[in-house]
């Protein structure tokens, strides 16, 4: 049925584009042009129901793990800031730490995320199975700017635990 809905979309427009062009042209191009029928077996899915799912199920951590990021992001730099202070208190410390192992759990999450899709990517790569390289480019790039934004605030943030710690 929804092949049948892209061939009628497909159809009217080309309707309306044949009736904008005169009937010498059409003529002309019809003739140079080879016409080639699509069936409903020539569209293919971009990936198995079972590579979708697992593919799937991986990008889901890493949106999780963004999405915890940025919910929590401020709320840590602020922590940390008051705790940097020279008349922070030993509370405050305790509980920027706990904010900062929670930045690292998620950074472990997303970089977790990142190996799993990397080992997915070479099982589908050396399964032989189709799949759509351009969609599977796209959730590799969206998993690794994961790993990548959460490592790079991770990284400004353990020096404050050194000082915390003295």
């Amino acid at each position: 049925m929804k092949y049948l809905r892209l061939f009628i979309l497909a159809l009217v427009a080309s309707t309306f584009i044949g009736n904008t062009v005169s009937a010498e042209e059409l003529q002309s191009t019809v003739a140079k042009k080879e016409i080639v029928e699509l069936l409903p077996e020539d569209f293919k899915p971009a990936f198995t129901r079972e590579t979708v799912i697992k593919l799937n199920a991986i990008v889901k951590r890493s949106f999780d793990a963004i999405n915890d990021y940025d919910d929590s992001i401020r709320e840590v730099r602020a922590v940390v800031a008051d705790a940097m202070k020279p008349n922070a208190t030993d509370d405050a410390k305790q509980i920027a730490m706990k904010k900062i192992s929670h930045i690292n759990d998620l950074m472990q999450a997303s970089k977790s995320a990142l190996m799993d899709m990397k080992a997915a990517e070479v099982e589908l790569r050396n399964s032989g199975e189709e799949y759509n390289s351009a969609i599977l480019a796209g959730m590799i790039d969206f998993v690794e700017d994961v790993a990548r934004e959460i490592s790079a605030q991770e990284k400004n943030l353990p020096s404050f635990s050194e000082q915390a710690n003295s």
